[in-house]
C-alpha cells in the first residue's frame, strides 16, 4: 500500500468518499408501443379478375403503406361499402382501350362523381401521344405503360399521390417531334407575324396541348426556368394575360390553313401582331 508524506508526517490513504447519489435504475420501457401509421387507401379498377387480383397483390407487396381496394368498376366498389373511405389514389387498368372508349369514359365520370378528391392514374398499353393528351384533358394525373419496370410504376403512383403528374417520356418526345414537323409555311408566317423565335414557337405548340412548364421543359430539353421566360415573352407578344388565353390564340392561328396572299400584297410584319395574322386568315378565300 502506497503511503504519502505531508509535512514530514505519514498519513494513511483516505478511503474513497461514498457517493450520496443512488445508482440510476435502467429506464423503464414504455408500456404502450408506438401506434402504427394508418395505411393510405388506394383503389384499383380493373374489369378482368385475373389481372385485377395479380396487380392488387403486387401493389400490396411493394406498397405496404397503402391499403389496396380493388373492384371491376366504381359501382362495384361502392356496393362493397368502400365509399366510406376517401381514397388517396385511383388506378384504372384500361389495357389497350383508348381514353375515348365508352367504359373508360364512364369509369372516369364515376370517379369524378363519387371519388372527388382522388387523383387518377391510368395503366394503358397504348403509347400514342393523342391518347395521353386526351387523358390529361380528362383530368387524369398519371399515364403509365405496364411495359416499364415495376419500380417505375410504383414511383409514378407515389409521384401522383404527392401532387405530381406522370406521362411517358416517349409521349413528350413524340409531341416535340410533331411540333418540329409542322407545316413550315404556317410556322414561318406565325413566327414572322408575332416576332416569335423558333424556340418560342415550339413552346407555343406544347402550350396548345395543355402541357405544364415541367413537361414542356422535359420535352424540349431545357430548364423549367427557361420555359417560364419563354412563356412570359409569348404572352407579351400575343398581348394576353395568361397561358390559357395564349393557347387559345395559338390554336386559332395554327389551326387555320395557310392564307393565300396576292403577289402585290404587303408582307405580314412583326408589328402587325396577332391581329394582323388573324385578319389575313379571316380574309383568305375558301
Amino acid at each position: 500500500m502506497r503511503r504519502t508524506t505531508i509535512s514530514g508526517r505519514v498519513s494513511s490513504p483516505t478511503p474513497a468518499a461514498e457517493s450520496n447519489i443512488a445508482p440510476t435504475a435502467p429506464a423503464e420501457k414504455p408500456t404502450q408501443s408506438r401506434k402504427r401509421k394508418p395505411r393510405v387507401p388506394l383503389v384499383l379498377i380493373d374489369p378482368a379478375p385475373l389481372t385485377r387480383q395479380s396487380i392488387a397483390a403486387m401493389f400490396a407487396r411493394a406498397l405496404p403503406e397503402y391499403m389496396i381496394m380493388s373492384a371491376a368498376n366504381i359501382d362495384e366498389l361502392l356496393r362493397t361499402g368502400s365509399q366510406a373511405f376517401c381514397p388517396a389514389l385511383v388506378v384504372i387498368n384500361t389495357k389497350s382501350a383508348p381514353v375515348s372508349a365508352p367504359w373508360v369514359q364512364a369509369t372516369l365520370d364515376n370517379a369524378k362523381q363519387h371519388l372527388l378528391e382522388a387523383p387518377v392514374v391510368l395503366l394503358s398499353d397504348r403509347d400514342d401521344v393523342e391518347d395521353v393528351m386526351n387523358a390529361l384533358s380528362n383530368g387524369v394525373r398519371g399515364y403509365v405503360n405496364p411495359s416499364v419496370e415495376p419500380e417505375v410504376v410504383f414511383a409514378a403512383l407515389k409521384l401522383v399521390h404527392a401532387g405530381g403528374t406522370f406521362i411517358p417520356a416517349q409521349a413528350i418526345r413524340t409531341a416535340a417531334a410533331k411540333v418540329h414537323n409542322s407545316s413550315g409555311c404556317t410556322r414561318q408566317q406565325v413566327m414572322t407575324a408575332l416576332d416569335l423565335t423558333p424556340r418560342e414557337l415550339s413552346v407555343v405548340e406544347l402550350l396548345r396541348e395543355g402541357a405544364p412548364n415541367k413537361l414542356i421543359a422535359a420535352g424540349l430539353q431545357m430548364q423549367e426556368s427557361t420555359v417560364k421566360v419563354h412563356v412570359r415573352n409569348i404572352m407579351k407578344k400575343l398581348h394576353v394575360s395568361n397561358r390559357t388565353h395564349a393557347a387559345s390564340v395559338a390554336n386559332r392561328l395554327l389551326s387555320q390553313p395557310s392564307p393565300t396572299v396576292a403577289a402585290d400584297s404587303p408582307p405580314l410584319l412583326p408589328s402587325n401582331g396577332a391581329a394582323g395574322l388573324l385578319t389575313a386568315h379571316a380574309e383568305a378565300p375558301g
